[in-house]
């Protein structure tokens, strides 16, 4: 005859019940089916050598450098939610917050605000911006691409994703991009003063740089590879994980690094 159940047994039949009611409730409520989008566009003056800023939390931010003084914002901002009017009303009250200087524009649709805490709800900006050639750019999203094209980028880059590819073009002064899960992607015209910094987790780093630069090299990998070409390379010190060394007559620093993939450092032609 089987014995009768004790306290403590009851007490986890009703936990493991109570939590089977919570994780059915859960299932219940995770949909975010309906959907409401709209574009939000703002035009300002930035000053020669000012700052832009853009702070993100997820979507991707691609900015194209042109000539003038303009800086033209198209935003798609997207809300994902449970029922149409709880979109709606979500998207309704989406604020871009705007700090607007002569030489200082900052943007900031990260969720600080707290809607990352909302149950069944996410939302979503892509940016797509059109920015002067001197601007100094500072970008930032978790989750999300970033990317930076132009003939010319004549200021500062700094770029940070959490989960994320990181791609500059044109770069003509110092850049920092650094991401968690992704790659990132260099094309450097000219080397700044401060000169590169490439960091990633779970990625690739590729950096392509003039034929006749003059650096200091520094790069680092776990698992993974690190390979150069097309420069006059004095190396002071050679591993599977590492490589130091001189290109050319020396000068700003350039370091790499990476865990889980490989590093390629290439001469452009």
């Amino acid at each position: 005859m089987p014995s009768p159940p004790t306290p403590r047994d009851l007490s986890l039949t009703v936990l493991a019940g109570g939590l089977a009611l919570v994780l059915s409730a859960c299932n219940l409520h995770l949909s975010t089916q309906a959907e409401a989008r709209d574009q939000w566009q703002r035009h300002y003056t930035l000053a020669a050598g000012g700052t832009l800023e853009v702070l993100n939390t997820n979507g991707v931010i691609e900015i194209d450098s042109t000539a003038g003084n303009a800086v033209d914002i198209t935003a798609d901002r997207v809300i994902q939610a449970a029922t149409d009017q709880a979109a709606k009303d979500a998207l309704a009250g989406f604020e871009i917050k705007e700090t607007i200087q002569p030489d200082h524009i900052a943007l900031d649709s990260s969720n600080r605000g707290g809607m990352n805490l909302v149950v069944n709800m996410t939302r979503r900006v892509d940016y797509h911006i059109r920015a002067p050639y001197s601007a100094n750019v500072k970008l930032s999203t978790t989750n999300g691409d970033i990317q930076l094209a132009g003939p010319h980028v004549f200021g500062t880059l700094r770029a940070q994703s959490t989960n994320g590819r990181i791609r500059a073009t044109g770069l003509e002064n110092s850049a920092s991009a650094t991401t968690t899960n992704g790659t990132v992607t260099l094309d450097v015209v000219k080397l700044g003063e401060d000169g590169i910094s490439c960091e990633t987790t779970n990625g690739m780093i590729s950096l392509t740089l003039p034929p006749g630069v003059n650096a200091r090299l520094s790069a680092r990998v776990t698992n993974g590879a690190i390979t150069q070409e097309g420069f006059n390379l004095a190396v002071s010190e050679q591993s599977r994980r590492r490589l130091d060394g001189t290109i050319g007559s020396g000068g700003p620093p350039i370091r790499l690094e990476t865990t889980n993939g490989a590093i390629q450092i290439r001469a452009s032609k």
